[in-house]
């Protein structure tokens, strides 16, 4: 039995076990607060034969702001756009990958790169295959609610890719809920040794009543990942007798394995008081705070570990190019030149980070039964942060001393900031939130992060419209690892500044009409990036990043048209390179085959302007900058059906048509092809009675 029918049983399992221990319970959907009441009326009689009279109902929260409170959010089961499973596309219009479903990608929307510091910096290009603690939600339900999703090739062997989601949440009480979720994505590609496999586990947890609140979160994020360097010769894919898995790649034997595992509890006592409330026939006592203690605690342990066997692979041509290495002619390992094997690598770079982070609250809440109000919090804070990667060779002596092959060096580094915010989250007429942290001591001492948002319902007889604003202004000390690191392939000692950097945007939102428009800008100064060597470097002159985007649906009786446009223009491409113009355009015949199964035919087309992709170094998993080649405009068409019959969705899509039409031009990073066309299905089924 393999691991994921394995999983499915389990959960099976647990549902069946949720269902007998939740069937009888009769309460709504909670909130952060809890209330006591006491009944009033008379009792109804009993009927001689057992019923289910609970309604499933479910409440979904999210934790902002640091984890200092909650908003209101929503579980994705929607079914427009299920056809969509790849991460990096759910995530961005546009986005760099390696050309196989789980590799290392970064998204063309320059608004949506990370630079937090606070980051594994190695991490950084598998955030989209990953579930961070920002990302989970909270639930309060009814009922025990499950969710199952899984897809793959039809044709998944030998060179196959599938994926799964399982998600499952439930009550113990009205106010204690607990629940889980996985995701797996396991991909070999249709070229050789490019193989990935990426996997999340989370585990959540709240407890909510009227004067505490505990919210619980543990996960694991791993990647692992065959690197094969790329195409050798990469215009063989224009060659149509060659199949895929007999191009040549540049790497045997080496590939890279990233890990993070992460841990959150924050809990708050709250003060208040007690006020009657009275509903038709019912009267109760209702608890309304009015400030609160808070203490999150988060630890996070991150690392990479890189590993090969040919440390500079060569090719023989029989052009004039003769013996080309990947490395350089001149390029000789730090650690270790020579050969290894695949049981004794010759490069063993393990790098990594932990942090452990404090956080103590004082705030105030917002009061629903006041008219003017508005919520406040100040905090102090600390990092605690160990690092550590491959340790240099001071003194090396062939034949009497061995280099030390996986060995590390270590760093300890301490941060403590301050901060506060206030906000406005619950009126009717506008809602805003203005927040600030300062690093008082430590690496980043000096370090500011400002920023601001309004958000302005306006109201109509129809609809409701949005208009949104926002601003941040950062200045952060770079990463440890841009000033400080050794490797096999590389090293490095720098002193780099603080980026400074100040952004705005806008945006209209009208969900009825389907519209929505706006712009973004960057001011950046002492950007970091990678250089055309693939080292850290930082740009020696201040640009602006500039973003305007449209997404407008059209619905012609069962014709749907849903477009999205997003252009991008820097004052520079010294530093920074995305395509000037990304769109996706899908478009669809959407009705009901007998009344009961909803249905949508159609296609999407992505498509970017030609622009010079970043090259791809295997050693250090990051993207680089380069000015020689360029790739894009080409269209990437993919058919699609979508199926739903009540809780049930269903699609089957035939990917990357261009391919049969074009057969050139299709790389998702320079020297890195995308997956020939391709037949796919996937299905995604919902409990929760």
């Amino acid at each position: 039995m393999s691991i994921q029918l394995k999983f499915i049983t389990l959960v099976a399992l647990l549902f069946a076990y949720g269902l007998t221990t939740a069937q009888n319970r009769n309460y709504g959907g909670g909130s952060s607060s809890g209330q006591s009441r006491s009944q009033g009326g008379k009792g109804k009689g009993k009927s001689s034969a057992p019923k289910d009279t609970v309604v499933f109902k479910m409440k979904v929260f999210q934790l902002q702001d640091g984890y200092s409170r909650l908003k209101d959010s929503r579980l994705d089961t929607v079914f427009a756009d299920f056809q969509t499973y790849n991460p990096a596309l759910k995530h961005s219009i546009s986005a760099q990958t390696l050309g196989n479903l789980g590799s290392s990608t970064q998204s063309n929307d320059y608004f949506q790169r990370s630079f937090d510091s606070n980051e594994f910096l190695f991490l950084r290009n598998y955030k989209d295959y990953s579930v961070f603690p920002k990302d989970i939600h909270f639930y309060n339900t009814t009922k025990p609610f499950t969710l199952l999703e899984y897809g793959q090739w039809f044709n998944n062997k030998p060179k196959g890719e599938s994926w799964l989601h399982v998600f499952q949440t439930q009550n113990i009480n009205p106010s204690l809920n607990f629940g889980f979720s996985f995701n797996s994505i396991a991909s070999q590609g249709k070229y050789l040794t490019q193989e990935a496999k990426d996997n999340s586990l989370n585990l959540f947890a709240s407890y909510n009543v009227d004067r505490y609140d505990l919210w619980f979160i543990i996960g694991k994020n791993k990647s692992t990942n065959q690197e094969n360097g790329g195409l050798l010769m990469p215009t063989d894919i224009q060659n149509p007798d060659l199949k895929p898995e007999n191009i040549p790649v540049w790497f045997n034997g080496t590939g890279a394995e990233t890990n993070n595992t992460f841990g959150v509890i924050a809990h708050q006592y709250k003060f208040g008081k007690w006020i009657k409330v009275k509903e038709k026939d019912e009267e109760f006592q209702k608890f309304i705070p009015r400030f609160t203690i808070m203490h999150t605690l988060e630890f996070t342990d991150n690392s990479r570990y890189f590993h090969e066997v040919e440390p500079n692979p060569y090719f023989d041509f029989t052009d004039s190019r003769g013996r080309v290495y990947f490395y350089g002619t001149a390029h000789q390992p730090y650690i270790n030149s020579q050969t290894g094997t695949v049981a004794m690598p010759a490069t063993q770079d393990k790098t990594g980070m932990k942090r452990i982070t404090n956080l103590f609250y004082l705030k105030g809440v917002e009061a629903p039964d006041r008219k003017y109000t508005f919520g406040k919090q100040a905090y102090i804070g600390n990092d605690l942060i160990s690092l550590y990667y491959p340790r240099e060779a001071l003194i090396y002596t062939p034949g009497l001393m061995m280099p030390p092959l996986g060995l590390t060096q270590s760093k300890s580094l301490s941060n403590t900031f301050v901060g506060g915010s206030i906000f406005q989250s619950s009126a009717k007429f506008l809602n805003w939130n203005g927040s600030g942290r300062y690093y008082i001591q430590g690496y980043r001492a000096g370090d500011f992060d400002l920023s601001g948002n309004i958000d302005k319902p306006i109201r109509t007889s129809k609809d409701t419209s949005f208009v949104r604003l926002n601003g941040r202004m950062t200045n952060t000390s770079p990463d440890y690892f841009y000033n400080h690191y050794y490797s096999n392939h590389f090293t490095w000692e720098n002193n780099f500044n603080k980026t400074y950097e100040l952004m705005v945007g806008a945006a209209y939102d009208r969900p009825y009409r389907r519209l929505k428009f706006g712009f973004k800008y960057s001011i950046v100064s002492r950007f970091m990036y990678w250089n055309e060597a693939s080292l850290p470097a930082q740009a020696t002159s201040e640009f602006s990043v500039a973003q305007i985007f449209v997404r407008k649906d059209f619905k012609f009786g069962p014709l749907n048209l849903q477009n999205s446009v997003m252009y991008q223009k820097s004052t520079t491409d010294k530093f920074i390179h995305i395509p000037e113009v990304s769109t996706r355009n899908t478009v669809f015949l959407a009705g009901n085959v007998a009344r009961v199964l909803a249905t949508q035919i159609g296609f999407d087309l992505r498509y970017d302007t030609g622009y010079y992709a970043d090259y791809y170094s295997p050693a250090l998993g990051m993207f680089y900058v380069q000015h020689t080649e360029k790739i894009g405009n080409f269209p990437w068409l993919d058919l699609f059906v979508n199926l739903k019959l009540k809780r049930t969705r269903f699609y089957v899509k035939y990917t990357n048509l261009g391919t049969k039409i074009n057969r050139k031009g299709y790389y998702t990073t320079p020297g890195y092809a995308e997956q020939i066309s391709t037949l796919s299905f996937g299905l995604s089924w919902t409990f929760y009675n």
